[in-house]
């Protein structure tokens, strides 16, 4: 053991469990919270967690900020401009910093660039209570990175919903009303469709299961934050570790929540073993901020961030001794 690893040092027994709350974002991010509750990682780390979605990120953060809940997976964008705010929002981790879309045409295209001029589904860029739609703010860089400007194609906006939007993606581009869409995940059903289906290359961004909390509940909760990595960085390593487990759980996952219907072990095996944010990441996530809020500009983005706690813990050889 390394000397003055407070991670090591910190006894979680059972008595001194703490019982908090957390908002997940994204269906998306749910597999690995029940891999760590099924698997009795919350546990062994003295917490005891309700999980319930918040479809809002202005929602997740009046409860952050209200003690409603103790921290929120998600909430990738609006953090940095509550930082310039003065607002006490920290973000500890970041286990997923890549997005790998498609693109999702009526023609068949070879790349984004011969988009100018058409018309792409998508949901709002905010939502009806002043949200931000961060996949829509993905879909803008991918526009911006093959050099077209916002302007150079017409955004048709479906549905303020996610899901709704999902939902409507099929006859959306079948009926003729939009040229094309972005889509996170598995097109098989639309090119089965007849639709043409485009990979798109790597676009570093903060996505996924991220622990974002508050400065205030941090401190008034001595020991959470150290908890809530450890048991994060213990929960990636059994699902990449502990395959037919995890498939096991996820199998119960996909049969109770109907929103996880298709989530696939990759979702969790592709976490990151030591869940830094990669500074392109990090870069990009700011630069959607400041695209809706140019007030965040005042602000470094990485204001936003407190790695001490990973840090220290893979300082000890924590997690390097989990992979031997």
């Amino acid at each position: 053991m390394a000397a003055g690893c407070v991670f090591e040092e910190i006894h979680m027994a059972q008595d001194k469990t703490m019982e908090i709350r957390g908002y997940y974002r994204s269906h998306s991010h749910l597999p690995i919270w029940e891999v760590m509750e099924q698997s009795g990682i919350w546990q062994q780390n003295g917490l005891k967690v309700s999980f319930e979605f918040c479809d809002s990120s202005e929602a997740a953060e009046k409860a952050l900020f209200g003690g409603d809940v103790d921290f929120v997976s998600g909430n990738h964008i609006s953090p940095y401009l509550l930082v310039k705010r003065g607002k006490p929002i920290v973000c500890l981790s970041s286990p997923s910093n890549t997005v790998n879309d498609r693109l999702v045409t009526r023609f068949a295209v070879k790349n984004v660039a011969e988009l100018r001029g058409q018309r792409i589904g998508d949901t709002t860029l905010i939502d009806s209570i002043g949200g931000y739609h961060h996949p829509r703010g993905n879909h803008m860089l991918y526009v911006l990175r093959a050099g077209l400007k916002l302007t150079d194609v017409e955004w048709v906006e479906l549905s303020e919903s996610n899901n709704e939007f999902k939902a409507m993606q099929m006859d959306a581009l079948k009926s003729g009303k939009v040229d094309a869409i972005f889509v996170t995940g598995n097109t098989d059903k639309l090119e089965q469709a007849g639709l043409h289906a485009l990979a798109l290359d790597r676009l570093p961004m903060i996505n996924g299961p991220t622990l974002t909390s508050t400065l205030t509940t941090l401190q008034s909760k001595e020991g959470l934050a150290e908890r809530l990595v450890k048991a994060q960085v213990m929960g990636i390593h059994f699902a990449r570790t502990r395959r037919g487990e995890t498939e096991a759980i996820l199998d119960g996952l996909r049969q109770r929540e109907p929103e996880c219907k298709n989530v696939q072990y990759r979702s969790v095996a592709k976490l990151l073993p030591k869940p830094y944010p990669d500074h392109e990441a990090v870069a990009n996530a700011y630069k959607l901020c400041c695209l809706k809020n140019p007030e965040a500009e005042e602000q470094s983005p990485l204001a936003l961030w407190d790695l001490h706690y990973l840090r220290a813990l893979d300082h000890c050889g924590f997690i390097d001794r989990l992979y031997p």
